[in-house]
């Protein structure tokens, strides 16, 4: 491509700009870093300026929320109105509604048509969709791009049982050099207050959407019980009131069950690949997936760095687990089968090893940013091939 005019793709998102402390957000740069052949248009805050070549930085958010405020998305709404004829394609990666969707298709995508003659080839990476609620009316008004992309199967499934023909899947990747196994940290350990003879699991989540709080909770006596030298750390960012409030009430009930000091409660870290390398065990239990990524990230990180990994079973998360053995599932979803499941690893060297080595080659065969960034410039050169 190095002798042809290069297409310029646009990544509709939130602020791309350090710290690098969030998983869809990291993604997005990776892709932008990774894929070559294109000109790629992120949206930034501040002074971040990317050096690539390839990459133009533009700055039109105030502030660097993953959250977008009603203002934040006036700004990125007046930046499509705007957009200017060296686009090429939009891709948009951040979970679609209907009052955005509506504004894509019915003012931002005519608009361009009408100023510079052409339409605008679109693509939408559809992270997580709300299933339930989820049925063919309301699908075809919050998906309009020319080609879906979905984090998983079970999502592309359900979208071609809609109806949707134009739909692909590709597996979000991670950097398998920067998440792998490593000793632990002795000054990380230090200064968090964590024995070099402490078991420590870890728990990278929230505190409130997923329903994770109430099985944790309930297996953490338990846990106890068989391996008294365990510290659990809980690395949840605040993201509402009602977080706040959740995690002053686990506070108040370990300190009434006299386990405050088990517990070590993070907001934010980075970088976190130095937090999964201090754990020995990686829990990620859920009642229900909330919104939640069709394929956790942080999931997909700890595997990568070789932790064992248990999970819940329930769709589309359990898709993570791409081979046998890779992780433990909890199938009834309760504190006590999450407590067995930790109990079992924690004791049987054997066990945690195989959990170990099969995580990091199930991160590596099918999670690997590399092949996520090949696939998806693939796409790009499909859509754009008539351009």
């Amino acid at each position: 491509m190095e002798n042809k005019v290069k297409k310029n793709i646009v990544m509709i998102t939130r602020p791309i700009c350090p710290p690098w402390n969030e998983a869809s957000k990291n993604f997005s740069w990776e892709l932008a870093n990774r894929i070559k052949g294109y000109i790629f248009h992120l949206l930034t805050y501040g002074k971040f300026k990317p050096k690539a070549r390839n990459i133009k930085s533009h700055r039109i958010y105030a502030r660097p929320d993953l959250r977008l405020r009603f203002f934040e998305k006036i700004r990125l709404f007046n930046f499509l109105f705007r957009l200017g004829n060296e686009a090429d394609l939009a891709h948009f990666l951040f979970t679609p509604s209907k009052w955005t969707s509506f504004l894509v298709k019915q003012i931002v995508l005519p608009r361009f048509k009408l100023r510079h003659g052409r339409r605008l080839k679109t693509i939408q990476s559809l992270a997580t969709l709300d299933f339930s609620n989820t049925n063919k009316k309301n699908a075809v008004e919050i998906l309009f791009a020319d080609r879906i992309i979905t984090y998983s199967c079970y999502t592309k499934n359900f979208l071609k049982k809609l109806g949707f023909k134009n739909v692909s899947r590709i597996y979000p990747g991670v950097d398998l050099c920067k998440y792998k196994p490593r000793p632990k940290s002795k000054s990380l350990l230090k200064k968090l207050g964590i024995e070099e003879k402490d078991r420590v699991l870890l728990y990278t989540g929230e505190y409130t959407r997923l329903g994770s709080m109430e099985i944790i909770m309930e297996s953490l006596p338990l846990i106890l019980k068989r391996e008294e030298n365990l510290k659990l750390i809980l690395a949840c960012r605040i993201k509402s009131d009602q977080d706040i409030e959740r995690k002053k009430q686990i506070k108040d009930e370990l300190l009434e069950k006299g386990l405050e000091s088990k517990v070590i409660f993070i907001e934010t870290f980075y970088p976190m690949k130095r937090l999964y390398n201090l754990a020995d065990i990686f829990i990620f239990p859920l009642k229900q997936m909330g919104g939640k990524f069709d394929i956790a990230l942080t999931v997909v990180e700890a595997m990568a760095s070789g932790l064992p990994v248990v999970i819940s079973d329930i769709k589309p998360l359990s898709e993570v687990i791409r081979l046998k053995d890779s992780a433990l599932r909890l199938k009834e979803n309760n504190g006590q089968e999450l407590a067995y499941n930790v109990g079992e690893i924690l004791q049987n060297q054997k066990m945690a090893a195989r959990l170990k080595n099969r995580a990091r080659e199930n991160a590596v065969e099918f999670f690997d940013i590399n092949t996520s960034a090949e696939q998806y410039g693939k796409i790009y050169a499909q859509e754009l091939k008539d351009q």
